[in-house]
């Protein structure tokens, strides 16, 4: 009985480090992709104003 309730406890903690893992992995692949999006636009401003 004891070990079951360890396996129990290892199985919930492994799958809260699993959302975890996840939920900073696509925090940060959003980040990025706005990071690409501001990159782009601040480029496209720049190339603008160098023609006026």
């Amino acid at each position: 009985m004891k070990e079951l309730v360890i396996f129990v406890v290892v199985l919930v903690v492994l799958f809260w480090i699993g959302v975890k893992l996840q939920r900073w992995i696509s925090g940060a692949s959003k980040i990025s992709k706005n990071q690409k999006k501001i990159l782009e636009e601040m480029k496209r401003q720049n190339k603008t104003e160098d023609r006026k």
